[in-house]
């Protein structure tokens, strides 16, 4: 693992604009963006009183220590800690493809390749960010799977797959068609159970074709508010 982190913003769509600029107020300039749609229950939605809606992904590569300072100034500058702002969390970047990877992915950061330090292999990591790949239009049972073994909620974002083959399959999946990538961002502990429970009723033998992986999240903002209001709605049923 790298000293570079993947800082990821999940945000309602209104809301896109201003965490762009408030990026680019603190020197970050390569910012990409995706739109995609969230998954939290009805339950959860109306317990936080918010309707369906579209929402925005931002990502960007900073360093570890940039990353930790964003975190929080997101709570405090963006109100990213009020339920139905948003999310954040960083993922441990691996490697990167070279110096000018660096250069585009870092843009104006100053950041020289030979300065990304490794960090210690045996970090342990509160929660983990799972990444679930189906047949488009079944992440609803994907995601009432994962729900049903204690996910609250994910965020999808509509996909396609780049095989030139059409007639090459993979357990069944043409690696061509259509897509939705489902992404759950849970307890590590609780990483396990979820995967498993998708795997048994939406997985690569099912309608769904669903393939799934999981990434390690060093650090959240603005979960808690969300955890803390469904924790309240399931003491009451």
């Amino acid at each position: 693992m790298q000293d570079l982190r993947l800082l990821i913003v999940i945000v309602k769509r209104e809301f896109d604009e201003n965490f762009t600029s408030f990026f680019r107020e603190h020197g970050v300039e390569s910012i990409f963006g995706l739109l995609c749609q969230g998954t939290a229950g009805q339950k959860l939605l109306s317990l936080l009183g918010l309707e369906k809606t579209g929402k925005a992904l931002l990502y960007t590569m900073v360093q570890r220590k940039k990353a930790k300072r964003l975190m929080a100034q997101m709570v405090s500058d963006m109100g990213l800690d009020m339920p139905g702002n948003g999310i954040a969390l960083t993922v441990p970047v691996g490697s990167i493809g070279g110096a000018s990877s660096l250069k585009a992915l870092t843009e104006n950061q100053k950041i020289i390749i030979g300065e990304v330090t490794d960090m210690g292999e045996n970090q342990a990591f509160l929660y983990e960010l799972i990444i679930a790949i189906a047949n488009r239009g079944h992440v609803d049972s994907v995601m009432d799977a994962a729900r049903a073994a204690g996910a609250m909620g994910g965020t999808v974002i509509h996909a396609k797959g780049t095989n030139p083959f059409a007639e090459n399959k993979f357990f069944g999946m043409s690696i061509a068609d259509e897509k939705e990538m489902l992404m759950i961002l849970t307890a590590a502990g609780d990483r396990s159970r979820i995967m498993r429970a998708v795997m048994d009723h939406a997985g690569v033998n099912s309608p769904a074709h669903t393939v799934m992986f999981s990434l390690p999240v060093e650090s959240v903002a603005g979960l808690k508010s969300v955890m803390e209001a469904a924790g309240e709605g399931d003491a009451d049923d």
